[in-house]
Formats: structure tokens, sequence, C-alpha cells
């Protein structure tokens, strides 16, 4: 609190003092006193007034500053009373209980949210689980009842895959908020994960005619938890497929060592990304140009995947050139 602003929010205060003494001033020279006497009185109040006004800035500046410096990084907001430091004044006091009675009634609030984001995210992980057995029985059935006509066998694989990816994808996206209640660090083989993510959508892969190759060293280790670390590099790959082109579709998956990170770099040679929409790719919701061609299009794939990437110590990146090819870099942690 700067002595400008402290002064200012005062102007009245003192103009009314200055009348006041200005008045006392004229009532003591009717009554006989010299102008020697009003002058050395009117400084000596004005004086005492200045020094006991001087020390009241100067404290209330080291209270706010003491604040300050207690709330500046905090995190929950709502908890700021607790954390002002006492005060010798009656008016700080009735405010900071002002603010007591706001935070718990924000705590209170924020606590029903969360229950109810907890109820409702265990019901989504109760029902996908649910949803895969189904999943499972039509997979069976196909297996069983129309082994001899491929075509149609294709085209239910290709639709099952679909559903158990979103079914999936739901999972980690109901997940994606606690990650660490789910997570388990170990050393990783990465050119077995890449394998086993490739595995893992082999269906999709082979019926959109993409052909994969995998140029990565097999001495490679990283650490992180293989199965969020299998679902992204999965999303990335269907992206791949949703996005190729219609001759000669291919996707590559290559790894360079770089000082304590494994760079992961998945390049295909699909449709391309748009310059001006590139930064926007991991946006909630973001579909771009090609998203709109293609009404499967939800933009969470990706973003699901920089969320993830956020809270397991990965970054990623984007680049691509329009119409001719699009890479993903993954920098993963070896230590």
């Amino acid at each position: 609190m700067r002595l400008r602003d402290h002064y200012k929010d005062r102007v009245t205060k003192i103009l009314g003092a200055l009348v006041v003494l200005a008045i006392l001033s004229g009532f003591l020279y009717i009554v006989g006193n010299t102008f020697a006497t009003i002058f050395l009185m009117d400084g000596t109040v004005i004086g005492i007034w200045m020094i006991e006004d001087l020390i009241g800035w100067h404290r209330r500046k080291r209270y706010f500053k003491m604040i300050w410096e207690r709330v500046e990084d905090i995190e929950q907001p709502w908890l700021i009373a607790e954390l002002l430091p006492v005060s010798y004044r009656a008016e700080d006091r009735a405010y900071q209980g002002l603010l007591r009675m706001a935070g718990s009634s924000a705590i209170e609030r924020i606590r029903e949210i969360e229950d109810r984001e907890r109820e409702y995210q265990e019901y989504i992980e109760e029902w996908i689980h649910e949803v895969k057995a189904p999943i499972t029985s039509i997979r069976l059935i196909i297996e069983n009842q129309i082994k001899n006509d491929p075509v149609l066998k294709r085209d239910f694989d290709m639709e099952l895959g679909r559903i158990e990816n979103d079914v999936e994808r739901a999972l980690y996206y109901a997940r994606s908020g606690q990650v660490y209640k789910d997570y388990l660090i170990q050393k990783l083989d990465l050119h077995r994960v890449l394998v086993k993510a490739i595995d893992k959508n082999r269906t999709m892969i082979m019926n959109s005619s993409v052909s994969v190759h995998v140029e990565c060293a097999d001495d490679l280790y990283i650490y992180g938890d293989e199965k969020w670390l299998l679902f992204i590099i999965s999303q990335i790959l269907l992206n791949s497929v949703k996005y190729r082109c219609k001759e000669n579709a291919k996707i590559i998956l290559s790894c360079t060592d770089k000082e304590k990170r494994i760079i992961l770099k998945i390049w295909d040679n699909g449709t391309g990304i748009k310059e001006e929409e590139l930064p926007r790719i991991f946006e909630k919701g973001f579909t771009g140009s090609n998203g709109r061609k293609n009404e499967r299009s939800t933009g969470i794939g990706l973003y699901l995947v920089k969320k993830l990437c956020e809270k397991l110590d990965i970054e990623v990146w984007a680049g691509s050139i329009y119409r001719r090819s699009t890479s993903i870099y993954l920098s993963l942690p070896v230590e």
C-alpha cells in the first residue's frame, strides 16, 4: 500500500480535521490567545497527528505485505482466511470472520461437487466394465457364426474395434483426473511396448490396408506405466489410420535417444494438418477441416493424449505437411 494511496483514501478525514482545527484556532484567538500560541498549538497537533498516522500507515503496509507473501502462491483461494495474520484492528478481524464463513461455504460446495464427480466416475467405470461383456459375446458369435464370410466378418470386426476403442477411451477419460491412483512406474522395453500397441490394434490397421513399420532398437528402455503408454500410442495410431491416404497408407514408428529422453516419432503419410490448425489439434473438441469430413471425429482422442501426457511426465507435440504427412512426437523419460 503506497503512501499516496493511503492519503487519497483519507482526504475527507484530513479536510474535516483541518476545518475543526481552523474553528478551534479562531475560538482561541477570540478569547485572547496570540497568533504565536495558536500557531504553536496547531503545529503540535498536526505534528502528533502526522506521526501517529505515519506509524499506522507503516503497520498497515507491513500487515498487507505479510498477507500478500502468504497468499501469493496459494492454490486453494478459498482457504485464504486461514492464512491471514492476526490483526490488532477489530475491523480486520470482522473481515477475516466473513472470509472464513465464505471459505467454509466454498469448501462444502467443493466437497459436494467432488462427491458427485466421484459417484459419476464410479458409475461410468462400472458401466464400461459391464458393456465389455456383450462386446466379447458378439465377437465370439461372429467367430462362430459367420467365419465362412470373410468380408462380413471383417466389417463386423471393424465396427466392434471402433466400439471397443470408444469404450476404452471413455474409461481412460473418466480416470484421467486421478491417474496417480492407477499408475505403476516400471522399466519398459520401448520396442516391446510399440509391438504390443500395434498388435492391440491390428484388426483396425489390417482392415484399413495400412502398413506399419517399427524403427526402434531393441535396447532402448524407458520408465513409465505400460497400460497408460499403450493407450496413448494406440490413440495416435488409430488417428493415423482414420486420416490415412487412399493408396499405400503407411505408419512409421521411430525412436531417437536424446539427453536422458527417448523421442518417439509416429509418422504417417495421411491427409496431414493445415498449418493454421496445427496448434489447436490437442484442444478438446477440435476436429479441424479433416474432422468435418469424417463423421466419426470427436476431437477427444488427441486431447486425451495431451492431458495424460501432462500427468505422466511425457512431452507431446506435432508437426505436419498438409496433404502429405503428420508426425506426433513423444518425449519419454529414461530415468
